[in-house]
């Protein structure tokens, strides 16, 4: 199922509940890709790190790329972009970003989680990412989650060429 589409068939809206807020995840299509650059500014601070041509691009590929949102009223407050990487034999998380007045309500922890849950559902065994070095805040979270450091990648970010860390979670 995951593996093998663009959209993914058997992908079905859920609805939970987080600080006693009901939230509608659903399938990213490509009218939404003007709101994950707008969560990205509010998470930058007014700087997005990818464009909307960037997540068309990435929505668009045929490579297994599923991405998610996170709605309330209609409004979408956090997302997550996960990509089959068929050479590694795992899933990425490509990007990932919460509104910050939804931040530490649990929200980002459930889209890893879901992530993690494809990861088993299609016997791969790995979920990665990468993270900015000076994001101790997210890395804290990840190495809650049960990711593990495994390498440095020097000067990773194009626009100030941070180093990244490279973790993974072995499911």
């Amino acid at each position: 199922m995951f593996l093998k589409s663009k959209k993914i068939e058997g992908f079905s809206e859920r609805r939970i509940e987080i600080a006693n807020t009901q939230i509608l995840i659903r399938q990213v299509d490509l009218e939404d890709t003007k709101k994950l650059v707008a969560i990205e500014e509010a998470v930058y601070t007014g700087s997005a790190p990818w464009n909307q041509f960037a997540f068309v691009s990435e929505i668009n590929q045929g490579r297994g790329n599923l991405y998610l949102s996170a709605n309330v009223g209609g409004q979408a407050i956090a997302f997550i972009g996960i990509s089959y990487r068929k050479r590694q034999h795992d899933l990425h998380i490509t990007n990932i970003a919460v509104l910050p007045i939804w931040q530490n309500k649990g929200l980002g922890s459930y889209l890893i989680k879901f992530a993690g849950q494809l990861v088993k559902e299609n016997h791969l065994g790995i979920l990665s990412l990468e993270v900015r070095r000076s994001n101790r805040k997210a890395r804290k979270l990840y190495e809650t989650l049960g990711f593990k450091e495994i390498q440095e990648l020097p000067s990773y970010y194009d626009d100030d060429h941070e180093d990244a860390i490279e973790m993974e979670w072995c499911l």
